[in-house]
């Protein structure tokens, strides 16, 4: 037993009166915390039940519309997606600088990847023996800075190991606070439509569709979780026979007029659709890697098969047989005509491919292919915003529409 002093019980009682608020406070923090708003947290149901009320879906219903939480992050500027890169060789400072202008007008943020040139590669590194030669140089530093992407996306994001929860002693704040599990990739000369953001919203509501999302749920990913690649652009790409599901945008007037639709492999037959409807599916694989997104998942799948394993081919073939390969489990959704491809920029045509060389041209002015209003190509009245000077690669071809994109989605391919 303590025994206190007379002229020491005062100071008791204010100790113990102190003590009694700061734990009245600490009680109110923590009831504080405990109540979410939806603008903190993405994962929170957007509508909130009355009392005595319960929030179901329809059985088997998935979501069609998307949440307050996807919306919100897809409007952040990095798209959505965790991260967004270039891959850009040091020495071509040209192509570096347009793309960040591009970027920069369509209002998200780009981060660097440094591109190989395959002549500095030691074969030891590769995964298969690669051709010899100034072209075959090239294709070995193409795959390289793909798997720099997918080795720098994976080493930045311990915390998204599948069903683990983040480490404590390893501060990752963007990752743990956004929960956006993905990384977009784009090749340097990549060009998009100035609706880039628009169509990403149409484009995360399939996906989302695709992937079987309950209605109602808020995906830690605004595209849906439980994918490995999206593939918004390419030069062609193919979709698996056995999946009869369709997304359509129809009325839309981002989408490349049949006359002007340019690819090089497998496409969907579009006779089915008119000129302004693009689609969604799951794809079997495709050609060219302008932009694509890999989850983390994704990424490690890709360093496993395509580097730590036998490899030997150009890198887009490995993805298409990535896709194309189901028993790796690469689940990949893509869309068509694609929303981004690549731009011809004006000058020499020497300039235009880093892989291989044509016959050289000077152009007068550049162009792009498969995209309705060139981003690149409207940099000039983006600056100054002079929206009512946005021109069309094809104009008077391209049919004015009115109202907006309207979307459905279809369990079984109708003729």
């Amino acid at each position: 037993m303590i025994f206190l002093q007379k002229d020491q019980r005062p100071l008791l009682l204010v100790a113990l009166t102190l003590s009694f608020i700061l734990s009245l406070c600490w009680l109110q923090s923590k009831h504080d915390l405990s109540i979410p708003s939806s603008a903190d947290s993405q994962t929170e149901t957007v509508t909130k039940p009355k009392s005595g009320e319960q929030q179901t879906a329809a059985p088997g219903s998935k979501q069609t519309k998307l949440s307050e939480g996807s919306i919100k992050a897809l409007q952040n500027e990095t798209l959505g997606f965790e991260k967004v890169y270039v891959i850009n060789l040091p020495k071509r400072t040209d192509k570096l600088d347009a793309i960040q202008v591009a970027a920069s007008v369509t209002g998200f943020n780009l981060e660097i990847i440094a591109g190989q040139d395959g002549a500095d590669m030691s074969p030891k590194a590769l995964p298969g023996p690669f051709k010899d030669g100034p072209m075959h140089d090239a294709i070995k530093g193409c795959w390289r800075s793909h798997m720099q992407a997918a080795h720098k996306y994976a080493l930045s994001s311990p915390s998204l190991l599948p069903f683990l929860p983040p480490p404590t002693n390893t501060p990752q704040p963007s990752i743990v606070n956004n929960r956006l599990s993905s990384a977009l990739i784009f090749e340097d000369d990549a060009d998009w439509d100035i609706s880039f953001r628009s169509q990403l919203l149409n484009f995360a509501s399939g996906a989302q569709w695709l992937l079987d999302t309950p209605s109602g749920n808020t995906p830690h990913s605004p595209y849906g979780d439980d994918w490995d690649l999206l593939w918004l652009g390419h030069c062609a790409l193919a979709i698996i026979a056995t999946d009869p599901r369709r997304v359509l945008f129809e009325n839309d007037p981002s989408t490349t007029p049949w006359e002007h639709r340019f690819n090089m492999g497998d496409i969907p037959d579009m006779t089915h659709y008119d000129n302004t409807t693009r689609i969604m599916y799951a794809t079997d694989g495709g050609t060219c890697l302008y932009a694509y997104a890999l989850s983390y998942r994704g990424a490690q799948k890709v360093l496993f098969h395509l580097s730590m394993s036998y490899y030997d081919k150009p890198v887009d073939f490995g993805m298409h047989d990535m896709c194309n390969d189901h028993s790796r489990n690469f689940r990949c959704i893509g869309v068509f005509p694609q929303m981004v491809d690549s731009h011809r920029g004006a000058g020499s045509s020497s300039k235009d491919s880093d892989i291989s060389r044509g016959e050289e041209q000077v152009r007068k002015k550049g162009f792009s292919y498969n995209i309705v209003r060139s981003t690149r190509l409207n940099v000039g009245h983006l600056i100054d915003g002079e929206m009512d000077k946005i021109e069309s690669q094809w104009p008077g071809e391209v049919p004015e529409l009115e109202g907006d994109v309207k979307i459905s989605f279809r369990e079984k391919f109708e003729d």
